[in-house]
């Protein structure tokens, strides 16, 4: 939950920058993307060190066991899980952005794929916010998922009907 609370106010961050310099937000944002993806994948180990944002039980090969109240557990490393992913997610990027074509390319992808991920994630750990039977950060989620596909979508839209408009 924490990490939406960052990345909000990162946002207002660049977009009082951005104003104040008169550049495109989105061009910002594309190159923020994977530094942000980075960092997150390297910072999931403070869980691991602090013994906490783990999962549930388990007896997968990947388990890690933990002292908890006296008792031994073996549970997800849902921190681990994180990290890999979004490494991953910064390879994905880092590739594709001398490919972008549109402002906000990057940025939508990143948040496309990191949502998912972070989707899948949360449903194995055990100290989630919830919302009635509903964890807060899957909710989260699934609105940033969804809405950065509507953007993306209407972004690449829009960029060939003014590629095509340029052409005639």
């Amino acid at each position: 939950m924490a990490i939406y609370g960052g990345i909000i106010a990162g946002l207002i961050t660049c977009y009082v920058f951005c104003k104040k310099r008169n550049i495109k937000l989105l061009d910002i944002l594309d190159y923020l993307a994977p530094s942000i993806d980075i960092g997150q994948a390297i910072g999931r180990f403070g869980n691991f060190v602090n013994i906490e944002a783990y999962g549930i039980q388990t007896d997968n090969v990947l388990r890690m066991g933990i002292w908890e109240n006296n008792t031994y557990l073996e549970v997800h490393p849902t921190f681990l899980y994180e990290s890999v992913c979004t490494s991953a997610i910064f390879i994905i990027l880092m590739l594709l952005i001398r490919k972008r074509k549109i402002s906000g390319e990057i940025a939508y992808i990143y948040l496309i794929l990191y949502s998912f991920a972070r989707f899948w994630i949360e449903g194995l750990r055990i100290d989630s916010l919830m919302f009635y039977d509903f964890r807060i950060s899957q909710i989260i989620s699934i609105v940033i998922f969804g809405v950065s596909i509507i953007l993306l979508s209407y972004n690449v839209v829009k960029h060939k009907k003014t590629q095509k408009i340029r052409k005639n």
